[in-house]
């Protein structure tokens, strides 16, 4: 203001230049918003349309990640172990798996995966009758 006075501009001119001014950056700010939204939400639907949903019932057969495993002294070995009955399903994702040797113990649902293999039959990997 005192840069205007000091110039000796019109007032009235130089107060409606800035306040349109004032105006297209709310307009630009308004309009990089909504760009910025739409692009989340298409980035949502993309991630959201490649996730597996591994629901787990009881009685299925499942791998456990192994994550403990050691990177350089088993470089080649599967870091997946099993397989493993599920026992139970709580509802917060959480399963109760049952080993070879009947044990069973709590992990959770996202340490694994389907097993595609044959069927486990009293402890041992075989066709079942």
């Amino acid at each position: 203001m005192w840069a205007l006075k000091k110039l000796n501009l019109e007032w009235d001119v130089a107060s409606n230049l800035r306040v349109e001014q004032l105006n297209e950056v709310d307009e630009l700010w308004y309009h990089a918003y909504t760009i910025s939204s739409l692009y989340k939400e298409k980035m949502k639907y993309l991630h959201d349309k490649y996730i597996l949903n591994n629901e787990v019932k009881e009685g299925d057969l499942v791998l456990l990640f192994n994550s403990r495993l050691q990177m350089l002294l088993g470089k080649l070995k599967s870091k997946w172990s099993g397989p493993f009955e599920v026992v139970s399903v709580t509802p917060f994702g959480a399963l109760d798996l049952k080993n070879k040797n009947n044990e069973v113990f709590r992990v959770n649902g996202h340490r694994v995966k389907p097993y595609l293999g044959k069927e486990l039959c009293s402890g041992k990997v075989a066709k079942c009758e």
